[in-house]
């Protein structure tokens, strides 16, 4: 695990479990509020919780906490049983997917990735188009593009924008859901937020010029144009969304 500061009141935890089968960092962005600490997703279970918050107890005392899930995917929610008496948030379509997918996720990938026995713990608290905290600066929006279920969560105090697997450096990866003028909409959003720094899951931390990077493929997408990528591990991304919409387009 490696940690780092962005912007006066955020703290990256980035993990490295996912490098060998995916091919990515997997991080967990955690906003250290005036009464509670803010974390955006909960990444592989309770084991890797009990170390973020070690950390963030160690160096900035017992807080209540609030945790948001950007989406349903098994790599995003299987900690949320380290906090199962406290507020956890996602959007509605997220927690209904996590119901209707949650075991069939876990059966799948807990022999390759789970540290010890995973417990399901669903949101206790949903939205529809946006939830505020007032107190805390924070607020957390739908943000449809990746997955159906995509939300986000904007510091407005720092101008930090978390946005989940929305976002990926040079285009979008691993897309799970082909509307792609609602995918378009979503990027328009975040690009017109202006956000000084941009989170995403499974990469770098980035300024406002990646959203644009990922509007204008999307674009191409739409359009069918024919894109050349000269980096492998940029058309291998190219080439997932690509099959996978091909597939849905055949449906």
């Amino acid at each position: 695990m490696k940690i780092n500061r962005v912007g006066n009141r955020g703290i990256l935890f980035t993990f490295m479990e996912l490098e060998k089968s995916y091919d990515c960092v997997t991080n967990v962005y955690v906003i250290n509020g005036r009464k509670n600490f803010i974390v955006c997703d909960t990444y592989l279970g309770a084991y890797y919780m009990r170390e973020v918050k070690e950390y963030l107890e160690t160096n900035y005392g017992k807080k209540d906490y609030i945790i948001f899930n950007s989406h349903s995917h098994w790599d995003h929610i299987w900690g949320n049983s380290e906090f199962r008496n406290s507020l956890i948030v996602s959007h509605k379509i997220c927690r209904d997917f996590i119901v209707e997918h949650g075991g069939e996720e876990l059966a799948s990938n807990a022999i390759e990735f789970a540290k010890e026995d995973i417990d399901i713990v669903l949101p206790n608290i949903t939205f529809d188009s946006k939830i505020t905290f007032d107190d805390e600066g924070i607020e957390f929006f739908y943000s449809p593009g990746h997955s159906e279920d995509s939300a986000s969560c904007y510091d407005l105090i720092d101008n930090v924008l978390f946005v989940g697997d929305n976002v990926d450096d040079p285009i979008p990866s691993y897309m799970c859901w082909n509307n792609l003028d609602k995918y378009k909409d979503t990027l328009e959003k975040y690009y017109s937020i202006g956000a000084d720094i941009i989170v995403q899951s499974h990469g770098d931390v980035m300024d406002n010029a990646i959203i644009r990077s990922n509007i204008d493929y999307i674009v191409k997408l739409k359009a069918n144009e024919n894109i050349d990528f000269k980096k492998e591990d940029v058309l291998k991304k190219h080439i997932y969304n690509l099959e996978y919409l091909n597939i849905c387009d055949s449906k």
